[in-house]
């Protein structure tokens, strides 16, 4: 078995499978990932020059291959001359237009400069109730910071991902809604997506989450919210909530996760929770009947949350700050 049959044979099936692969849609690579291997040349050369039985070269060979196979497929894009033109503003003209109501939708189709996406909602003053819906896969999501424009969306990682999104204005009420698009992408490991969310502090805002096997940091003390959602299945999640609204509503249905709510301690708190197999940590809470507990500070609270959970095989608890 001879080295030189081996190496044409492998590298022209590898790079043919990888062409048929990325023109069916089943993976997605950056070109010039490939061009950075260039040094792979000499190794290649230094191999099949050394005095050593042939079974070896080929198995350093297979390895070497299947290594650089990896890091094509799994490397982010590198900045070429042309992503320039791909970094768009996503944003709602109808809102620069100071319409009262109006819809709108994209895609965040574009592959940004190291390995970003960036989508820019603007701010109205008239608006006054907002509404924040994500359908995604695995990933992770934080919500923590505020910002002057209604929303913005931040991605980083998996280059594989595509998400759209969808405006709808009524009067005072802004609906967004973000999906993310199934184009049957393998060799893709969402767990490297992260989504970094800003969101403006003057409307009252509904934030709804349905993901997959994630991990969540929503820090929500700086907005004024009513309610939270939250469908995930196995991951993480930890949830600040603040004192900004008066009554708010948060629902949680999960799998085996590790659950994390921070509550102010001056407001009242009512929890429901269904949990299988479950450790809970509710400090400062009195058990009201099975599965319902409550602060001590309920019914005096100025501010309440009513908390409803439903987990299995989940090790819960309540953070009071």
């Amino acid at each position: 078995m001879k080295f030189r049959n081996v190496f044409w044979g492998l590298s022209l099936i590898i790079i043919g499978g990888l062409l048929i692969a990325r023109n069916l849609g089943f993976v997605d690579f950056d070109w010039l990932n490939i061009l950075r291997l260039w040094p792979l040349i000499f190794i290649l050369w230094g191999l099949s020059v050394l005095p050593v039985r042939e079974t070896i070269k080929v198995g350093v060979l297979v390895i070497l291959l299947g290594g650089a196979t990896w890091f094509v497929l799994e490397s982010p894009r590198v900045y070429s001359p042309w992503d320039v033109f791909s970094n768009f503003d996503y944003s709602n003209d109808s809102y620069e237009r100071g319409e009262q109501a109006g819809e709108h939708a994209g895609e965040a189709t574009a592959d940004f400069i190291k390995n970003q996406r960036r989508i820019t909602i603007p701010y109205a003053d008239t608006i006054q109730n907002a509404r924040l819906e994500m359908d995604a896969a695995a990933g992770k999501f934080i919500i923590n910071d505020t910002c002057s424009d209604l929303l913005t969306f931040l991605q980083r990682g998996t280059y594989g991902s595509h998400y759209k999104y969808f405006i709808k204005r009524n009067n005072h009420n802004v609906n967004i809604a973000f999906s993310e698009k199934d184009e049957h992408i393998i060799f893709r490991n969402n767990n490297h997506k992260e989504i970094t969310i800003a969101l403006n502090p003057v409307p009252l805002w509904d934030i709804d989450l349905n993901a997959g096997a994630s991990s969540v940091n929503y820090d929500l003390s700086k907005f004024k919210v009513r309610k939270v959602s939250l469908d995930g299945g196995a991951g993480s999640f930890k949830i600040t909530l603040g004192d900004k609204y008066p009554d708010v509503k948060v629902d949680i249905e999960a799998g085996a996760s590790s659950l994390t709510l921070r509550v102010p301690e001056n407001t009242g708190c009512d929890l429901d929770i269904t949990a299988v197999l479950s450790g809970k940590h509710l400090p400062g809470f009195q058990k009201v009947s099975n599965g319902h507990y409550q602060t001590e500070n309920y019914d005096k609270a100025k501010n309440k949350i009513h908390l409803n959970v439903d987990a299995a095989v989940s090790s819960f608890r309540i953070i009071r700050y």
